[in-house]
């Protein structure tokens, strides 16, 4: 075992980060606040023993406490204000601060004053998430809008280990949801509008938005729908794919200028200045694309590049990636559960760990071509199974056909619609619209390819839900096989050993999963809304509910149902529910229900064997169990909390 520790030191740079985001991941995941007065403080002590302490046991440990505490100090520095409950009209008057375009409505986040709310005093404005219905291209940035609006407390999670809106909002700065009933702009003296909403206001165009803009909306749901079933959805959130595309056009572009200059390529080569004013460029390119998690990734991961090829360094190493981790989690430790963070580094790493090491060939041009093809196929196909859990996590299916996607798909943006968007961008902003003209006509063709290629048998192919655990099992075996170092042994396994590790922890992940059970009763937090399965379909207590707006598709889609499936009230009678299954029976009281006059009959009968209510009930003697906040019971009577007690969380 010393041995064979010693062998990975020239690796522990590596483990150093995944250490930190385990540690940060495990606080995001509790379902309650742990208590420590003084996490700061814990904080520099861990960062003083991994720094002092020589043990390796001892500073594994350290940095898994770092990175809990360090995601907990910065939690509570945030601080963001929350609308702790929903409320009807109310005038208000704020500033917009940001603006996102979609497809079919405009988003603003609205700056205002907290004196405008008698619930909330402690912070001098408030940002909320304000939907306009269609498109705006009238307001600009630093106006004011005012009147009637109606505000939505954010939504917690409501299906253990799914994405938590309110998680998001509290860590974006939003303190709620909410829509105006008609309202009135004042335009601002002092126009603050920025150069990206210039641009899209200029351009009018969901190509320049999506690829250019980084708006994450852009496309319409249905198109959006498409490329995620051929597996080419990356190329619509501005990355990897768009930063090196971009750096090497500009680097071309510079290198050929500096060319030409003999007074500069005397003195010194003519790519030095080339790197640093393509650098520039894709700062440029950054901000204008919205600065988001992946943008970031690839920006840096560019800035390591540039720079080692400027000081005659290995250009791509896992050190690099491990070191942008790095940096990206100690900018916000969120970012680590963050689904673009996650699928960006694993296939950023699975990729660099395939690649590295691996010599440059000189090709002619027929040899050029078949490898370019092979090399499309085997990074889609690394790229694909270092993402698999990841995309079985968050959404829930597999694109089947993501090889034949990338292989028809990927060569149409690279060669054709990316560069023609951003000539197209350029031109636009003096009037010329043409090259955009000629975009859409390719993207419209490449749209129906796609279209062709979802129409195929089982082009999504519909996953489990799959655990916070199992996710975690097969992260870990994934890193095994990355970050472990395999020793020159005669020794098959040993030789072998990080495939070995990670076979194992697959296996088990795959075992741990399939034990899990498919629940058959709902519950919000407050017990309001509640969703029975019967005969495998969903149903509800209620046709809907303002306060829960995206519960019922969350369910629906939880219980491998579509959104636009018809689900049938739950008969009750007089606010009075009972559900029974095969080895358990519930009784559900609605709010209008007289608690008091059904409590003990109910806990007398021994067939009962849960209660639910919105009412907080205390009935110690009562025979069955007694159920409040968030949650799930399975077909075993199995009983599954989400007790949303976080900072984050609107707690009732």
């Amino acid at each position: 075992m010393k041995e064979f520790l010693r062998y990975q030191y020239k690796n522990r740079f590596l483990w150093v980060p995944f250490l930190m985001a385990f540690g940060a991941a495990l606080y995001f995941g509790l379902d309650f606040e742990p208590f420590f007065r003084f996490p700061i403080l814990i904080t520099l002590l861990c960062g003083v023993i991994i720094y002092k302490n020589k043990n390796v046991f001892i500073r594994i440990f350290a940095l898994f406490l770092f990175g809990f505490f360090y995601a907990m100090s910065f939690t509570h520095i945030i601080d963001t204000p929350k609308i702790k409950d929903s409320f009807g009209y109310h005038n208000v008057v704020g500033t917009i601060q940001d603006i996102d375009f979609a497809s079919d409505s405009t988003r603003v986040i609205l700056s205002v004053p907290s004196q405008q709310f008698t619930f909330n005093k402690t912070h001098e404005n408030i940002n909320l998430r304000i939907t306009l219905k269609n498109n705006h291209d009238d307001i600009n940035i630093g106006d004011k809008m005012s009147g009637p609006i109606k505000a939505f407390h954010v939504s917690s999670k409501y299906i253990p280990s799914s994405f938590d809106f309110a998680r998001w909002m509290y860590f974006s700065g939003m303190s709620g949801n909410g829509f105006f009933k008609e309202y009135k702009i004042i335009k601002s003296d002092n126009n603050k509008n920025n150069l990206r909403t210039y641009i899209h206001n200029k351009t009018n165009t969901k190509l320049t938005d999506a690829l250019v803009l980084g708006y994450k909306q852009a496309l319409p749901k249905q198109e959006s729908d498409i490329w995620k079933s051929v597996g080419v959805a990356h190329v619509w959130s501005i990355s990897g794919f768009h930063m090196t595309l971009v750096g090497g056009w500009l680097f071309v572009l510079f290198y050929l200028l500096f060319r030409s200059i003999p007074h500069i390529t005397k003195r010194i080569p003519a790519k030095y200045p080339a790197l640093v004013c393509a650098w520039c460029g894709l700062i440029l390119y950054l901000c204008i694309s919205g600065i988001s998690v992946a943008t970031i990734r690839a920006f840096l991961m560019a800035t390591l590049i540039f720079a080692a090829t400027l000081f005659g360094r290995s250009v791509f190493s896992l050190r690099n990636a491990a070191l942008v981790f790095l940096v990206i989690f100690m900018i916000n430790p969120f970012f680590v559960m963050n689904a673009g963070f996650q699928l960006s580094f694993a296939a950023v790493f699975g990729l660099l760990w395939f690649y590295e090491g691996k010599e440059y060939i000189k090709r002619d041009v027929l040899h050029r071509i078949f490898h370019t093809l092979y090399m499309i196929f085997v990074t889609t196909f690394i790229a694909s199974i270092f993402t698999l859990p990841f995309i079985i996590a968050h959404f829930g299916y597999i694109p089947v056909y993501t090889l034949l996607g990338n292989i028809v798909i990927l060569p149409i943006f690279s060669f054709a619609i990316m560069p023609l968007i951003m000539i197209g961008t350029i031109c636009a902003l003096f009037g010329n619209y043409s090259v955009i003209d000629i975009t859409n006509i390719i993207y419209n063709w490449a749209l129906m390819i796609a279209k062709h290629i979802t129409d195929l048998p089982y082009a999504n192919l519909k996953m489990p839900y799959i655990s916070n655990t199992v996710l975690l099992i097969s992260i870990f075996g994934l890193m095994c096989m990355v970050l472990i170092a395999k020793p020159d042994s005669k020794n098959f396994i040993k030789r072998n050993i990080n495939y070995v590790l990670c076979v194992c922890f697959v296996f088990c992940a795959i075992a741990l999963s399939r034990t899990q059970t498919q629940p058959l009763f709902y519950s919000t937090d407050d017990n309001e809304l509640v969703g029975f399965v019967v005969n495998g379909r969903l149903k509800f207590n209620k046709a809907k509910s303002s306060k829960h707006f995206f519960v019922f598709n969350s369910w629906r889609e939880f219980n491998n149902e579509k959104p636009s499936d018809k689900n049938e009230r739950y008969k009750c009678d007089h606010g009075f529910c009972i559900y029974k299954t095969e080895k358990w029976t519930l009784v559900y009281m609605q709010t209008f229900t007289t608690v008091i006059n059904h409590i003990e009959e109910t806990c007398r009968d021994k067939s009962v064997d849960f209660i639910v209510s919105p009412f907080k009930i205390k009935a110690p003697k009562c025979h069955a169990k007694i159920l409040h906040d968030g949650l799930l019971i399975d077909k075993n009577g199995k009983i599954t909390k989400f007790a949303n007690r976080r900072p984050w969380h609107n707690q009732h």
